[in-house]
């Protein structure tokens, strides 16, 4: 009976010991693939952000940076209008010049970030493992977030002004009536106008300092999702 009782408590242990390392072995197996499913998402959304961080400059780049010179050049030509240091001899060629100073002037949005808050609402956040890739994505779009808000509160609405001048047409965006042209003419002289110019121009720095830290930003961003891609293909 020792004997047979001595049997069975070793069976018994065996078989406990088989279903345990059973069990440890399945729970490897499910975090094993459960890491490789997040390493998949993860990536997924790497992928997703460097697209819409490349996206948000080419927007910026089309709307502002490429715009800018030319808006500058129409604020500094009604700038000096307004100091009486030039004489106009094309009316219509000026006011449109000086017009265009009013593009991206009613506060702008420096782009998207579709892709960064699907990663917040899902939680998937904690999915990005490394600490400096995942700040330098939270900083980059945190600082879009801030600078928008910011623009909308420097803006002048110096288009504003001078649509109610004159009705735009996008179809013939340079005509201008005769009357439009006297009555703007008049009008730029005014001295609510030369401090809209300055209040102009100084947006019009903001943003463009604004795209360049942007710009930076995001080029950093992009140089570690890379070296975080290319880790994945070793």
């Amino acid at each position: 009976m020792k004997n047979k009782t001595g049997k069975y408590f070793k069976y018994a242990i065996g078989e406990i010991v088989l279903v345990v390392i059973g069990i440890l072995i399945a729970l490897q197996i499910n975090n094993w693939n459960q890491n490789r499913l997040n390493r998949i998402t993860e990536i997924a959304y790497l992928k997703s952000i460097k697209k819409e961080i490349i996206t948000n400059y080419q927007f910026n780049l089309s709307l502002v940076t490429n715009r800018f010179p030319k808006k500058i050049e129409g604020l500094k030509l009604a700038k000096e209008f307004c100091e009486n240091e030039m004489i106009v001899t094309d009316t219509l060629e000026f006011l449109n010049n000086v017009t265009y100073g009013g593009v991206f002037s009613n506060g702008y949005n420096f782009g998207t970030r579709s892709s960064y808050d699907e990663l917040i609402n899902t939680g998937n956040l904690q999915l990005i493992k490394k600490d400096t890739l995942k700040n330098s994505i939270a900083n980059y779009y945190a600082y879009i977030y801030v600078v928008t808000g910011r623009a909308k509160v420097h803006s002048s609405n110096f288009s504003n002004y001078t649509s109610e001048l004159r009705p735009f047409n996008s179809e013939y965006p340079n005509f201008i009536s005769k009357s439009d042209q006297l009555e703007m003419m008049k009008s730029l002289k005014s001295e609510k106008f030369k401090k809209l110019v300055d209040l102009e121009l100084s947006y019009a720095y903001k943003v463009r300092d604004y795209i360049k830290n942007i710009n930076a930003m995001g080029e950093q961003t992009i140089s570690l999702i890379k070296q975080e891609l290319k880790e994945e293909l070793k």
